[in-house]
Order: structure tokens, then sequence, then C-alpha cells
């Protein structure tokens, strides 16, 4: 098996590549920068006791037209079999031509130039749970039975543009691998949190924003109501996931949820995280369509550090599979455990 991953640098993507070098796996890393991001790659799995003589890296750009891949290192991608895809641009607030030109097309493009020039037959793709909740789709007029027909330019409207382009390259992927005769997974993650036992997470994480948006006081109300979740899964659990999934068949043609079993409201969240920085948490709730309505004034939203995209990732639904998707469970501590683990190492390394 030869594998090539996307956004290898991620949070996600550097403990999925950890994992795979562990097996002795052989794993090209696509890197927009090489030169620079391969010292620090490199640097943090040595720290995890991870040997990289399996390693390779070369320079792609899913922004670029044609990934901007060179001809010698396509003759290193000759042998790849396998794409394991958790590259995506993160950001609220983006522009829907910058959403779509790296999710999308450059999605699109990498899958498509991948099966006519290498050997790719078994595509993981990641996406997220919001892809699971039918009734949050059909709200926004994607009809799950011919989602492609979708009006996106009307849902990059509505829902902001990184939440739109992670709907569209969801779709759109799935039914170019359907076309091209890949064996495909969808592996749709909550909202990540740290790795059991140490707690690290990423700091551009959600759940390390809103860490520093309650130590900084800029959470002055509980947004929503007492009913209203933030799904969860440590990035551990994740990997388990994505790892199991290339050797098991069974997982083809499936799209699997993975959500940690235990659910916690929001507030009671906030209040965990600022018991333990030892803060006041907010008193007051404040609905969402008021608090999204407030944050239309920029400058409002911009002093909160907080985006009206955001908002939509609060849920009152529970997650439960139906017909189309297998649910994976792993033995794992509780939910409060592992957020108080990620708390502990957000405090210690970015406060």
């Amino acid at each position: 098996m030869a594998i090539l991953i996307t956004g290898a640098t991620g949070f996600l993507g550097r403990f999925v590549l950890l994992e795979l070098l562990q097996q002795k796996q052989d794993v090209i890393a696509l890197l927009r920068n090489p030169e620079q991001q391969m010292p620090s790659l490199c640097k943090w799995l040595q720290e995890k006791g991870c040997d990289t003589a399996y390693l390779q890296c070369i320079q792609g750009d899913l922004a670029q037209s044609d990934l901007a891949i060179s001809t010698s290192d396509w003759q290193h991608l000759t042998q790849v079999d396998t794409l394991i895809h958790t590259g995506v641009l993160f950001a609220w607030n983006l522009t829907a031509a910058q959403a779509q030109m790296t999710n999308v097309n450059g999605s699109l493009t990498l899958i498509q130039l991948l099966k006519e020039r290498t050997q790719l037959q078994r595509v993981i793709l990641i996406s997220g749970y919001m892809l699971t909740l039918q009734t949050y789709l059909q709200q926004y007029g994607i009809d799950p039975a011919q989602p492609l027909q979708s009006n996106w330019q009307l849902l990059y409207n509505q829902l902001g543009s990184y939440e739109a382009s992670k709907i569209e390259a969801h779709f759109r992927s799935l039914a170019l691998a359907q076309a091209l005769k890949l064996d495909w997974t969808v592996i749709h993650p909550a909202t990540l949190i740290g790795a059991q036992g140490t707690g690290e997470v990423a700091e551009h994480q959600v759940f390390t924003q809103i860490i520093k948006q309650i130590n900084q006081g800029k959470m002055l109300a509980l947004p929503g109501s007492a009913q209203h979740t933030l799904p969860w899964v440590s990035v551990d659990h994740v990997v388990q996931g994505i790892t199991q999934c290339l050797k098991d068949t069974s997982s083809y043609q499936q799209e699997i949820l993975l959500v940690h079993p235990q659910s916690l409201s929001f507030h009671h969240v906030v209040r965990l995280i600022a018991k333990q920085l030892k803060i006041q948490p907010p008193r007051f709730c404040v609905p969402l369509p008021i608090l999204a309505t407030l944050l239309r004034w920029q400058p409002l939203a911009q002093h909160l550090n907080l985006s009206r995209e955001m908002l939509e990732f609060l849920r009152t639904e529970p997650l439960t599979p139906n017909q189309s998707y297998t649910v994976h469970h792993a033995s794992q501590s509780s939910l409060e455990e592992q957020l108080m683990q990620s708390v502990a190492w957000v405090k210690q390394h970015y406060l």
C-alpha cells in the first residue's frame, strides 16, 4: 500500500501521519512548501518517537488549478494506490471563491489527476458531522436524492463560505469517486478535541478558540439554550477510525460518523472550562437568532472573536446513525475527562 496524505501539517493530518508511520506504511505527504514545513513536521514526529524513514514529502497546492505538482514529483506518485484527504482551508469569513478554490475544486482535481496518473483505487475523505443531519441539509435546500442539483450560490450566501464549501465538496467529491469506481469511505468527525492521555490540541482548533474566548472574558453570555450541544471527538479516535478503514473492506462505500458516545450541553462545557481556568462563567443566555443578528455588526464580531458561521454547529438534535451510516465507538475515557485534558493542554501551551 502506498498512501498519499493531504493536510499532513494540520491537527488531524499529522496525527494520521504519525499512526501510519508507526505502522511502517509508505506515505507521501503533499505540502504547499516542503522546505518550510517539512523540518517542523519531522521534528514533531521524532519527538513522538517516530521514525520518518517511510515518509516522503512533495510540493503541491490544492488552491492551484493543476495542483502545482512537478513532473518529477508525479513520477514519485505513480505507485500511490490510496488517498487520505484531510487537507482543507478552514477559516471564518472566507469568500466563496477562496473556499471553493481549495475545498471544492482542489479536492476534485486531486482525485481526478490521481486516478489518471497513479494506481489510485482507495479514497478516504474527511467531511464533518453536519453532513449527517438530514433535516439541516434539507433546511438549506439540499435534496439527499439529488444533491448535485443544489443551488450552491444560495447555500454560500445563507451558510457562509467554509461550511458551504465543505457541503459542496462532500457531495461532488463523493459523486466523482463513484463515477471513477473508486473504493471510497467518508469519515464524518465531530468537533475535534485533544488526544487522549495528553490532551494535545492545535492552537487553531475551534476548541482552543473557545477556551481563549472564555479566558479573555469575551464570551459575555452563554449562546443558545441548555439543550444546545457541540458534539466532540478526540483526534486519536478519528485517527483510529481512519486507519481501521484502510484495512477493512466493509468500510468501502460507507459514510462513518465518529463522535464521543456521551453528550454534554454546550453550557455545561463552558462552565467546566471556566472552572478549570478558575474564572466565572457567563451567567446569562442569549438565543442564537438574536446572537446571529448582533454578529452581523463586524466590529462586535471581531471584538468577541466570534462568527455567525460558528453558531450553526450548535445543535439540539442528537447525532444518530441511519441506514446510510455506520457509527464506530472505541473504548475511551469519559467526555468530561477528555475535555479537561484538552483544557489543561491549552492552558499550558497557548494562554
